[in-house]
């Protein structure tokens, strides 16, 4: 059944630790890109070549229609996901809906660009939020990750101790969110070089955050391959349905982690940042499907029974 408690990092006062830590992380995160914002407000006002941010950056109006549907059903993800991480007093969960609700606002801070083109404040505002909100999303997955693996399964299925993979990965995640938060701020500049600084900071901070995660599938996979050894069936498992859960969220993630790394190699002016519509079929529409999954597959209606099946050598 499920480990000690006071050697458990997700239930009683561990528990505290995991759901106190991503709100810890938005606050810091705020406040280096309020100082990040005031860089690129004096460089813009060093360098001003009569265009406004949201030309030199994107090269056309957001639309509003787009960004009040996607803000809309990423609120009403939130709230979803709220309600299952309350009700089920998982407290460890609400990464998740935290970070759907940083979507919304950030899409909805979006229908505010056509008429403020040349908002600093704005543009750094929905970028960030929209840039670094899925870094919840990955937390969430790697806090699921331990906890399945220890309550579920045998802390030997997995090649890194279950209750560290949280840790180590959740520091790489922040390390990224960092980076990507101070080239967001510098991308408000109007000065081509502090602009091009900034487009390679969100570019470095997108790599660290994406190579750790491919890692994770790699040890989600190595996970599925020793189940599979073991001659465990998922359909006959209680815990089953997390397992396909936790894939196909992560690949829904990383299928967004690959986009946002070519867009921002192909740099301001390039093909996916100058078109919008690439922005919600690879960005907002992979990490919606990636997170709603948990919405009918709440991990809480599974984790509560361990396999009683040996373990192989493999």
């Amino acid at each position: 059944m499920f480990c000690n408690v006071s050697h458990c990092l997700f239930h009683a006062d561990g528990m505290v630790t995991y759901w106190i830590f991503p709100v810890g992380v938005y606050l810091l995160l705020i406040l280096v890109g309020d100082v990040s914002a005031l860089v690129g407000i004096v460089s813009a006002a060093q360098d001003n070549d009569g265009k406004t941010i949201v030309q030199i950056v994107y090269d056309y109006d957001p639309n509003r229609v787009a960004a009040i549907v996607a803000g809309s059903l990423y609120l009403l993800c939130s709230v979803c996901l709220f309600a299952r991480a309350v009700s089920n007093r998982a407290w460890w969960a609400l990464c998740l809906p935290l970070g759907s609700m940083n979507m919304a606002v950030g899409f909805f801070i979006r229908i505010m660009l056509p008429n403020n083109p040349d908002s600093s404040m704005l543009f750094l505002s929905q970028q960030l939020l929209i840039l670094l909100s899925p870094a919840a999303f990955l937390v969430f997955n790697y806090l699921l990750y331990g906890q399945f693996v220890a309550d579920c399964l045998d802390p030997s299925y997995s090649r890194i101790p279950p209750r560290k993979v949280a840790t180590w990965f959740v520091i790489s995640n922040l390390v990224s969110s960092l980076v990507q938060t101070v080239g967001g701020g510098l991308q408000t500049s109007k000065s081509t070089s502090t602009d091009k600084l900034g487009v390679n900071m969100v570019l470095a901070g997108l790599a660290i955050q994406t190579i750790p995660f491919a890692l994770f599938i790699l040890l989600c996979m190595h996970v599925y391959k020793r189940i599979r050894a073991d001659g465990i069936s998922l359909s006959s498992e209680t815990w089953g349905p997390i397992v396909a859960a936790l894939l196909f969220s992560s690949a829904m993630i990383m299928l967004r982690c690959i986009y946002r790394i070519i867009e921002y190699i192909q740099g301001n002016g390039g093909y996916l940042m100058t078109h919008e519509l690439w922005l919600y079929l690879l960005d907002a529409l992979p990490l919606f499907i990636g997170i709603i999954v948990y919405i009918p597959f709440w991990p809480s209606k599974y984790l509560a029974v361990k396999t009683d099946l040996p373990m192989s050598n493999f």
